[in-house]
């Protein structure tokens, strides 16, 4: 029997940071959102494991590097309705000399940061006040008939729905192969530690001047073995702290799967004892946490319909997930739901930003 979401409900595949917020967006519009969360056994989402900075400038001369740079007010915004989410103001602390960084000296709050760890306790709460149907069902299959979509769920529920998209993530592609071929996934790893290093006073945002990662997963289309990164990042997590960033990504040909626990954390001391800054805390105590990570190799996102494809659409590949999601998915809600003023206004936004329809 069909299970069917109310007349005119959004259906969300994915749970983690761009889920949650365009659900709550489109909650704040009116219209009613089911949201789909599938946790995996043994594997994190990249929304835990995230350094979750916010960065007060842009990091590029792109529209949407200039855009996500206000990121800070919509997380304002968003605290200001929902409560707490984790954003905190945090000085920022950029690793190695030169001018930048005797400049992130001079500005050291012109950066932020949403607590991953807080975000993740508070989220369900948060969801659950502002009227957002929330079901932990891993779901199996998606597919197209008689006008809907049908959603097959773990428990062998079919569910119906009219618009779904899939915010899931490293496993969009998965769930629906049809997407657009730059849309890729990687393994992420961090050290996860219980404290924050006294010695480094105050919690602060420790982050490298460049992150390897980016440079990775724009060559990742001209992979032919896999490729792996570390960034000695240190951030702040709850009660202790994020240390490290390790970026696997493999050819698309090869399996796409996480490497056993003691392979990937040494590879990420390997890493961190490698690099200057990162060295002292090579040997440093930590649980290994690991996630897939959706990226572009273009870099934008997918935001928008999918094309030939009526009723799906996907909200995923981010590159800086915590400056970029909370400025898209508002413009996204508004494309999906709003009038036709207002939505074909937020859908020409999202046109001048370059990632409408799906990534430009």
């Amino acid at each position: 029997m069909a299970v069917a979401a109310a007349a005119g409900d959004v259906v969300i595949v994915g749970a983690g940071l761009a889920g949650s917020l365009l659900a709550l967006e489109l909650r704040a519009l009116g219209r009613g959102v089911t949201l789909l969360h599938a946790p995996q056994p043994g594997i994190e989402t990249a929304t835990a494991i995230s350094y979750g900075a916010v960065p007060g400038w842009p990091l590029a001369s792109t529209p949407l590097a200039r855009a996500a740079a206000q990121a800070g007010r919509h997380w304002r915004r968003l605290q200001r309705s929902h409560g707490d989410l984790g954003w905190r103001r945090r000085p920022l602390r950029l690793q190695g000399g030169g001018a930048l960084a005797a400049l992130a000296g001079l500005w050291p709050w012109a950066c932020s940061q949403v607590d991953t760890a807080v975000l993740q306790a508070s989220l369900p709460q948060r969801l659950a006040a502002a009227g957002v149907q929330t079901r932990i069902a891993p779901l199996q299959s998606l597919e197209q008939a008689d006008g809907h979509w049908w959603l097959l769920l773990e428990d062998g529920r079919p569910e119906r729905a009219a618009t779904v998209v899939l915010a899931a993530g490293g496993r969009s592609r998965a769930l629906w192969p049809h997407l657009p071929a730059r849309l890729c996934c990687s393994w992420a790893a961090v050290l996860e530690l219980p404290a924050f290093p006294a010695r480094l006073g105050r919690p602060a945002l420790w982050l490298p001047q460049r992150f390897s990662r980016l440079a990775l997963e724009g060559r990742a289309a001209g992979l032919v073995e896999p490729a792996w990164v570390v960034d000695p990042g240190l951030v702040p997590h709850g009660d202790g702290a994020l240390l490290g960033q390790l970026s696997l990504v493999r050819p698309e040909r090869m399996a796409a799967a996480a490497l056993p626990p003691p392979e990937a954390e040494a590879l990420l001391r390997e890493g961190l004892a490698a690099h200057p800054w990162g060295g002292q805390w090579a040997e440093q105590p930590g649980r290994l946490r690991q996630a897939p990570v959706a990226f572009t190799t273009a870099g934008l996102p997918l935001v928008g319909p999918v094309p030939q494809t009526q009723g799906l659409w996907v909200f995923s590949g981010f590159s800086a997930g915590f400056s970029q999601v909370p400025v898209l998915a508002p413009l996204l809600a508004a494309g999906l739901a709003a009038a036709p003023g207002p939505a074909q206004r937020a859908r020409w936004r999202l046109q001048q930003l370059g990632v409408w329809p799906a990534g430009g």
